[in-house]
């Protein structure tokens, strides 16, 4: 009697919590240090947006580029693109005269390597558009703002089976037993160009933005069967 009675415990502690834990699902977001396969999925998803970006002035001209965002750390001051420009005047008027004094303006430049990854690629799509790139915004012919509305990474897992278990009742410990997991990861790339024509000196602020997405997935099925799904090229395998 007192055997069965500790048979049916036995069972019950190792039943109980595949009942319980049978399914779940949670999301995480971007860590740091990124993974080579995170990097990988966001230079992938920057590459599949430049396929569209357009610029409304078309070659030869220079073009100076210039990439902010909320991606990354701290942010330094820097003069404006140019003097008495289309940025916010700031009108220091004294006397009763007519005249006043415009000084340049200042603007956020972010020293985020991220950002500097997604000013990169689009030079380098410039570049095959036919523009010519320079470094300083007094030089060229075209300034374009970069705005980095989003640049991140999301994962999520879903998991079907029951969990390891570790008690200070059972003597002994017992891996996970999978039926099916799914680890996902996803990089998403959202930006807008505005340029300024030296030239005219007018903005074109475009309503449309560009957006990339890329994805790896790794599945688990019964135990030890794995496959994965993604759009990258030469992906790493997790094992």
């Amino acid at each position: 009697m007192v055997q069965r009675i500790l048979y049916a415990w036995t069972a019950l502690l190792v039943v109980l919590p595949l009942l319980l834990d049978i399914g779940c699902t949670n999301r995480e977001y971007t860590r740091t240090p990124r993974t080579s396969t995170e990097q990988l999925l966001l230079s992938h998803a920057l590459d599949k947006s430049m396929g569209a970006v357009q610029l409304p002035i078309g070659p030869p001209a220079t073009v100076a580029v210039e990439a902010a965002g909320f991606v990354g750390g701290r942010q330094l001051l820097e003069p404006g693109f140019l003097p008495n420009g289309p940025m916010v005047n700031n009108n220091t008027n004294t006397g009763s005269g007519t005249s006043s004094t415009e000084p340049m303006p200042t603007i956020m430049r972010s020293q985020s390597p991220d950002l500097g990854m997604v000013r990169g690629f689009v030079e380098g799509r410039l570049t095959q558009l036919g523009y010519t790139p320079v470094d300083h915004r007094e030089e060229a012919d075209l300034y374009v703002r970069l705005l980095v509305l989003a640049m991140g990474t999301d994962q999520g897992q879903s998991f079907l089976g029951m969990p390891a278990i570790q008690s200070t009742i059972i003597p002994f410990s017992t891996p996970a037993l999978v039926l099916y997991e799914a680890q996902r990861q996803i990089a998403y790339v959202r930006y807008r160009l505005q340029i300024y024509d030296r030239k005219t000196g007018k903005w074109h602020a475009p309503d449309d933005w560009y957006d990339g997405l890329a994805y790896y997935n790794q599945y688990t099925l019964l135990f030890f069967i794995t496959f994965r799904g993604t759009d990258l090229i030469q992906a790493p395998y997790l094992q």
